[in-house]
């Protein structure tokens, strides 16, 4: 016996939740298909993904129950009054809901926070300066009267006398402060002079 099933999906959004739009697809499988849970998810799982529901979700595993379930009902039914029939057509109704404010915050902050896990575990975008390049490039020597200024790093003065390091772009820094920096980002920290990277 062939199983005729069609499958419609009402999609509800949050502008027009009384009027939902429908997308509907016709499917036939074998009575064993039907019989069988594992055989019934491998001919409805495209046709549901097809249609925008997660074959693997919890609300489809649901829905795949309640189609073998009724749709057994059915065809016993259908039997035991003594009805033959090459062909039995069943119709599955789902409607699909727009998610609620609440789900949606849950959903977008999850997503947030794996976002900004993934970002930090990739230095926030940054690529370090090579040690080579800033072992060449950074030219140390001790401040002397009328160089003094803030290292923009630790925003901290560079006295007179202090061993700094300058960039070759000739901005000058504590050594220990733009050393760290350019562990982290390749770029000087106030003109955004690059570094070699490679």
């Amino acid at each position: 016996m062939e199983i005729v099933l069609t499958i419609s999906v009402g999609y509800c959004s949050n502008f027009t939740p009384t009027h939902p739009f429908f997308s509907q697809r016709t499917l036939c499988f074998r009575l064993t298909h039907l019989q069988h849970r594992g055989m019934l998810r491998q001919v409805l799982a495209p046709t549901l993904a097809e249609l925008g529901i997660n074959p693997s979700s919890t609300a489809c595993q649901r829905v795949l129950q309640e189609i073998m379930e009724r749709g057994l009902r059915f065809v016993n039914g259908t039997l035991s009054r003594g009805y033959h029939c090459k062909a039995l057509h069943l119709q599955s109704v789902i409607l699909v809901g727009p998610m609620t404010t609440n789900q949606e915050s849950l959903m977008t902050t999850a997503a947030l926070a794996i976002s900004e896990s993934e970002f930090e575990s990739n230095n926030y975008g940054m690529v370090a300066a090579t040690e080579s390049s800033v072992k060449e490039m950074l030219k140390r020597f001790k401040v002397e009267d009328g160089e003094q200024q803030d290292c923009m790093v630790c925003l901290e003065e560079l006295g007179v006398g202090f061993e700094a390091s300058r960039m070759p772009c000739s901005h000058i820094f504590h050594g220990d402060c733009i050393g760290k920096w350019l562990q982290q980002s390749h770029y000087c920290p106030i003109c955004r002079f690059e570094m070699p990277t490679h």
